[in-house]
């Protein structure tokens, strides 16, 4: 068993772990598999696609999820799934912090 408060868990600038083009995100390693994700108002990921299920719960604020040429709201207590090899990209579009937990090799 693991037992995390995740206010406590060591956060991580995205550029500083090699991801390119999140500037403005946030990440704390809950798991091998979950990250606690936090995009500032105006950030993103860049579009990608990953050879896994991916698995989000929006916690708080607002954005974009793009789903190739399809775009979705989200806001909190929405959730996410996304399918292998699905391009998508989330975008922060409100004023305050999106937060998020994403849930990878999921089946």
């Amino acid at each position: 068993m693991k037992h995390l408060h995740c206010p406590d868990v060591e956060s991580f600038d995205a550029p500083l772990l090699g991801l390119e083009g999140t500037e403005k995100m946030k990440l704390k390693l809950l798991s091998e598999d979950s990250v606690w994700i936090e995009l500032e108002p105006g950030g993103h990921a860049p579009e990608h696609k990953h050879d896994d299920k991916e698995r989000l719960v929006v916690l708080s604020g607002k954005g974009i999820i793009n789903f190739g040429k399809e775009r979705k709201k989200i806001q909190p207590k929405d959730f996410i799934e996304i399918s292998a090899n699905e391009d998508h990209q989330l975008i922060n579009t409100g004023n305050e912090v999106l937060v998020m937990v994403c849930f990878r090799n999921q089946r």
